[in-house]
């Protein structure tokens, strides 16, 4: 006897409707239920990719926003410093596209945005064999635009004040509106943040790297924050940030005196 097998697939309601011709021992065909088999995993599987790709809805609080941290404030400690009370929201870890995580945000050390009003300046020195070389001022993480661009960091709510207060602590930086370019959230009322260095800020190679130095302690301060979120945060962070092409000096070894 002939064996037969026919496997109709009905994409409205996802059924597979399996016709089937049994010989006369009852068995049905191997060849065709492997077939079969086959098309129902390709089927599923096409599904669940659907899902996964689909995106959660995040909703924003009335009076409050989402800010991307990528750098120092991925560290809650320095969050909570920075907000000057502890902060109690949700934490999410993130994926920002669009973006490349670089180190090429100076900032000048008698920067007068940065300087109290009416204190003295200073000089910043620091020996190289046996020499006092002069620093500039110190290198922090930036972001840059990229096509294909995506970088790791955590999603924090905060309130408009709040929002207001990190404006004049982000100096030499502006903010700019990602609500669209996280991966894992569509966002409901409000809107979601980042802090990017401004287009008057050195490029690493347009600036004398002997200098603008990164300061040891902020390096640390960041890789520690990454390494309390896990070693898989942590390798994604460091395969998604450029090296940083400035010497690397502790805060400890800069030799300050004030000018004259």
């Amino acid at each position: 006897m002939v064996l037969r097998a026919k496997l109709t697939v009905s994409w409205r309601t996802g059924s597979f409707l399996l016709d089937k011709t049994m010989d006369k021992d009852g068995s049905m065909t191997r060849r065709y239920l492997g077939i079969s088999l086959c098309i129902l995993t390709l089927f599923l599987s096409s599904i669940f990719g659907c899902i996964a790709k689909r995106k959660s809805i995040l909703e924003i609080p009335e009076g409050s926003v989402g800010i991307i941290a990528y750098g120092s404030l991925i560290s809650l400690p320095s969050m909570e410093e920075s907000l000057g009370h502890k902060y109690e929201g949700p934490i999410h870890e993130v994926h920002l596209t669009g973006y490349e995580r670089v180190w090429t945000c100076v900032r000048p050390f008698n920067d007068p945005q940065a300087t109290v009003a009416g204190a003295r300046k200073v000089h910043a020195y620091v020996l190289r064999d046996g020499e006092r070389v002069p620093i500039i001022g110190a290198v922090e993480l930036n972001i840059y635009p990229k096509k294909k661009g995506r970088i790791n960091g955590i999603l924090y709510l905060i309130t408009n004040e709040e929002l207001i207060r990190f404006d004049k602590r982000e100096y030499g930086y502006r903010r700019v509106d990602v609500t669209d370019k996280i991966e894992e959230f569509r966002f409901r009322e409000g809107k979601v943040y980042i802090y990017e260095g401004l287009s008057g800020s050195p490029l690493v190679s347009s600036v004398d790297k002997g200098t603008y130095i990164l300061i040891k302690e902020f390096l640390d301060l960041v890789t520690g924050a990454c390494d309390a979120r896990g070693k898989d945060f942590c390798n994604e962070f460091e395969k998604s940030t450029r090296p940083c092409g400035f010497p690397v000096v502790s805060f400890k070894n800069i030799i300050w005196e004030e000018a004259p």
